[in-house]
């Protein structure tokens, strides 16, 4: 008697119909400047990809790349400046080719809050700056100040200039369109701001930017995997603590999985890596509760807002540096959670799921990378998404896959969801959760299956034939098999 994990279909009654886009985000890394030698590989890769809405972050940890205000205006003179930064927004609009976008520019300057001290920044563009967000206290506490500062970045872009504080007109020329607007990045953690600062501080640049373009739509709260108050969404998601006309488009939050909690002095206590496929799929099925939790209370309050889990990923102990180095099976232990993650949230309606990110590196969060920090070429974290990419989209209708449950259920060892596109091709994803193989057995007529694993390094899926209805599954596999047509 084969050991095989039977996976089955019940092809008769989808589940839902996929309404989730599937993308990623690209942030402001220095590794990513044009004088990078990585530059044009890392943005062919992002090219190839081909995702919808994709995101474009300006983040805080180099300002010098992401902040085109980086000093306050004194003297009848303002710091605008946005050469590094246009080359990055030229460069990303380029390699997605005129899909949908969301633009995040993300970072209030920190001589907006009030701060024991005026926060100084290196002259090095590339030097990180784990200080530069301070402050918890706007100076201008009617947020007027902070409000301006992101409608003259979005008229910079979307508009063709704007005029400063002292009434000096700034030229771009520029005409970008833009799907959505996210307001900050994760304002829970970066500056504490609490649900009701928050709310008004949304209000204030949508009411500033929407006029810029009509057709552009809005996506709020961004939270941290950190805190996930309820009371963020109860208030954020309620229509009456908005002011009037203001659109709930969108809401965004979370999720990484990680080994450790975040304190590089404890590294003595972390899980041992052969544990962490359990520790990283029980966290996700964790929060796929908390989710289901957030979703309800979006269908009480705002049930035409869409919901963006637009950051997904895991995390190694030392959360910034390779040292020591991510244990060999890593990087397809976490493409294989980032496919279980993706499958999950896409039967439970979620409207995009992102994965994080485009380039880490040593000195920044380097386990969430889809690239060779040093190479720019593709790790089998992206190698994953892309295989998620080329055969499952929107409008697919999506089936429950499996037996019964029993000792050996393939859902304890083996995750397996069913999808038939518009066109009627009949796929099944496949993810290992295990670091050893697993074998599974088809009742569909399977011929072969696409899969990244250990095994297949940093390149592209391979083809392992099915024999006799049975395939292995090396070590945390992302698989994904095609049914046969049976002829009529």
């Amino acid at each position: 008697m084969t050991d095989a994990l039977p996976v089955a279909v019940d092809w008769t009654t989808p589940t839902i119909t996929s309404r989730t886009t599937l993308t990623t985000h690209l942030w402001t890394a220095p590794p990513l400047q044009r004088s990078s030698p990585i530059h044009d590989k890392a943005f062919e890769a992002l090219r190839a990809l081909g995702t919808q809405r994709t995101r474009f972050l300006p983040w805080w940890s180099s300002p010098k790349l992401a902040v085109p205000e980086l000093d306050p205006s004194a003297h009848g003179r303002t710091s605008w400046d946005f050469r590094r930064l246009d080359e990055f927004t030229d460069d990303f609009l380029t390699a997605t080719e005129g899909r949908p976008v969301v633009a995040n520019f993300s970072t209030i300057p920190t001589w907006m809050f009030e701060t024991p001290e005026p926060v100084t920044v290196q002259e090095d563009p590339a030097a990180i700056h784990w200080d530069y967000q301070q402050g918890t206290v706007f100076r201008d506490p009617g947020l007027t100040e902070v409000a301006e500062h992101f409608e003259r970045i979005g008229r910079w872009y979307i508009t063709g200039g704007f005029t400063d504080q002292f009434g000096v007109r700034h030229e771009s020329g520029r005409n970008d369109r833009f799907a959505y607007w996210e307001v900050l990045c994760e304002p829970d953690v970066d500056h504490n701001l609490s649900p009701e600062v928050y709310t008004r501080l949304y209000d204030a640049v949508v009411e500033r930017l929407r006029a810029l373009d009509p057709e552009m739509k809005f996506v709020g709260l961004s939270l941290s995997l950190i805190n996930f108050d309820p009371e963020y969404f109860w208030h954020f998601l309620d229509p009456a603590n908005h002011k009037d006309g203001i659109p709930l488009d969108a809401f965004s939050y979370h999720f990484y999985a990680t080994p450790q909690i975040f304190d590089p002095a404890v590294l003595a206590g972390n899980d041992p890596f052969e544990d962490w496929h359990q520790v990283f799929f029980t966290q996700a099925d964790g929060f796929m509760r908390q989710v289901q939790l957030i979703e309800s209370i979006k269908r009480h309050l705002s049930p035409g807002t869409e919901t963006h889990i637009n950051e997904i990923g895991t995390f190694t102990p030392d959360v910034l540096n390779p040292e020591p180095v991510a244990p060999e099976g890593y990087w397809a232990l976490s493409a294989a959670l980032t496919a279980y993650v993706w499958s999950r949230l896409t039967e439970l309606g979620i409207d995009l799921v992102g994965v994080a990110e485009f380039v880490g590196y040593p000195g920044m969060v380097y386990g969430v990378s889809l690239l060779d920090w040093n190479t720019g070429e593709p790790n089998a974290r992206y190698q994953g998404l892309k295989l998620l990419l080329d055969n499952f989209g929107p409008g697919d209708k999506v089936f429950r896959s499996g037996t019964a449950p029993t000792l050996m259920s393939p859902e304890t060892q083996v995750h397996s969801q069913a999808f038939e596109s518009p066109d009627g091709r009949r796929r099944i994803l496949l993810v290992n959760k295990y670091p050893e193989p697993r074998r599974v057995w088809f009742a569909d007529p399977v011929r072969a299956i696409s899969t990244i694993d250990t095994t297949t390094g940093d390149g592209p899926a391979v083809i392992r034939h099915v024999e006799n209805g049975e395939v292995e599954l090396g070590p945390f596999a992302t698989a994904v098999a095609t049914v046969e047509p049976v002829a009529d």
